[in-house]
């Protein structure tokens, strides 16, 4: 059973059953009923607050790194792991929600949809690209923790 919400937009709506067709009134532009995926709405949240972490992680492992006032390997190290681990999370988030904006695409084509659906594969590569970072310089140091 897929779980939806009833969402409507700024048009009157009408509430029906399932298996009624909706009336349009001839005072009323347009009537229609919007349904949207529940799980739509927590893959949004958690691309944006994933991003947001990932980010935060990766400017506090940046300004660690600096020689002056520098954190200790374990610390960084530390750092990277979690940055790593926010980062894939991050990238399945954005892959989630990219897939909902496809679907939302091919029902309702719009300028912002196809808007929304680049944001989504941009912190999709983005969370990847952080990952593999992390990866990066653990294999430059050789593993040393």
């Amino acid at each position: 059973m897929i779980a939806y919400c009833r969402c409507y937009s700024n048009r009157v709506m009408e509430d029906t059953t399932e298996g009624e067709n909706l009336q349009t009134d001839k005072n009323v532009s347009t009537t229609e009923r919007v349904r949207r995926w529940i799980f739509s709405d927590f893959y949004r949240k958690g691309v944006r607050y994933g991003l947001a972490f990932s980010l935060a992680i990766f400017g506090l492992y940046m300004a660690g790194s600096i020689p002056d006032p520098g954190f200790p390997d374990r610390a960084l190290f530390f750092l990277l792991g979690v940055l790593q681990y926010s980062s894939l999370l991050n990238c399945a988030f954005s892959l989630f929600a990219m897939g909902v904006s496809v679907r939302r695409l091919v029902y309702q084509p719009s300028f912002r949809n196809v808007l929304g659906l680049l944001l989504y594969f941009g912190t999709a590569i983005l969370g990847a690209n952080l990952a593999l970072f992390g990866s990066l310089v653990v294999a430059v140091t050789e593993g040393n923790v």
